[in-house]
Order: structure tokens, then sequence, then C-alpha cells
């Protein structure tokens, strides 16, 4: 089996509409980019009732670089990604939206400015609505309160496989992505920042700026703090 340099995973629910241009974009960037060498695309439909999973098939049918997984009901962002990592095989592995908010230029800007750094984070850099800021900044005050901190880079952010494969994420919210940090974290990893350029939607609105997504949110930070709490615990005793 040839050696995979980047895995990308792209998790989907309900973009019938974006996937095809964000996955063809991704395909024509890092076939022309070097530093890419050799990638996947890991297209993972996460319970998508909107035609998202006959496309990803015919997507991954039609081109090598591109396979596809399906949930059989929506689990979450989180719970996609989780998937998504561990059918990854790339040296190293990222992600990109569904919805062409972060282009695939954003992963190959991050990749150059790597060096040897363990994770590379995005910092997130975009124009929002009041809307939006106001949503983003009750998050980050909830997040502050009980995990008591607000990590610097909210943005995509590229990983060694190898260290990711080993991680035990347990979100199935967007706080999958927190925990990367943390385990990184832990394990003194070399870690560097960068920026993320985010656009908007190709079209369709957000899936995670919503109530039900908020509560599962809330729900599961408060269970990382509980197992954050444990592992230091652990890390003492030992």
């Amino acid at each position: 089996m040839s050696e995979v340099m980047l895995s990308v995973v792209i998790p989907a629910f309900n973009e019938a509409a974006n996937l095809e241009p964000v996955v063809r974009e991704a395909l024509s960037v890092l076939s022309s980019e070097p530093a890419a060498r050799s990638f996947e695309l890991i297209i993972v439909d996460d319970g998508s009732t909107d035609g998202t999973a006959a496309v990803a098939d015919r997507l991954a049918q039609a081109h090598a670089s591109v396979s596809a997984i399906h949930h059989p009901a929506n689990r979450g962002f989180g719970a996609a990604l989780r998937s998504g990592f561990a059918e990854s095989r790339g040296r190293l592995v990222t992600l990109i939206t569904a919805d062409g908010e972060i282009g695939p230029d954003q992963v190959i800007a991050l990749m150059q400015d790597m060096g040897d750094a363990d994770l590379m984070l995005g910092r997130r850099e975009r124009t929002v609505t009041l809307h939006r800021h106001v949503l983003t900044f009750g998050l980050n005050l909830v997040m502050r309160l009980i995990l008591g901190f607000v990590p610097d880079a909210t943005g995509i952010y590229i990983v060694r496989g190898d260290l990711l494969r080993k991680m035990d994420l347990q979100s199935n919210t967007g706080l999958a992505n927190l925990e990367v940090l943390l385990y990184c974290r832990q394990l003194k990893c070399r870690i560097r920042t960068g920026l993320t350029h985010i656009r908007p939607r190709l079209s369709g609105t957000s899936k995670v700026t919503n109530a039900k997504t908020m509560v599962r949110t809330l729900w599961e930070m408060l269970k990382l703090r509980v197992a954050l709490r444990r592992r230091l615990a652990g890390a003492s005793a030992a």
C-alpha cells in the first residue's frame, strides 16, 4: 500500500448541494500541490436525508482518492470526525467542512508553515454577523466557566496521524476538535498556530448554530470537564 501523505476528512450532514463542488475544489488544489504528494479525501455522510449519501458514493466511485463513510442516523459533527479519523491513513490528518466555508488552500497554507510541529492550529479569521458574534461570545464565556480556558485557535488544524489515531476522542459535537488540542497539550506535543481564512457558505444554513446542537455541546462540555479532572488525577497519582 502506497504511503498517504495527507488525509482530509469532510463531515457532511445534508450538504447535497455543496458537497460536490467542495470535493472537486479539494481534488484540484491538492493534486497540484507538491507538499501534499499523495492524499485521500474521506467523506463522512452523517445520516443525511437530502441526497448527500448518493453524491458521496458517486464521488467515491469516480475518484480513487475519495472514499465515503455513512452513518445510518445523524450522530453529530464530532462523531463524523471520529469516524473519518479512524479510517484515515495519512501521515498528516486534517478536515474541511462540506459547506465550502474552509477552502483546501487553507490546508496547504497550514502545511507550509507546520515545520516539525505535531499539531498545526488555524486561528479563525472571518467577518461574521452580530448574531453569530453574540453566539460565539456566549459559547466562549460558557467554555471559560466550565473548562477554565478558551482555546486561541478555532479554525481547522493539521495533526500527525499516528498521534490522532491513538486518541480516545469521545465528543459527538465540535468539542472533538478541542479534545485533539487537549490530548496534544497533555502529551507535550510541538504545537504551532497559523491563520485560517473562512469564506461564506456556498448555500444553505449552518447546522451548528441551533438550540439542539448548543445544548448537546454544553452537555459534552460538562462531561469533558469531568474527564479532564479524572485524567489529571490519574496523572498526579502516577
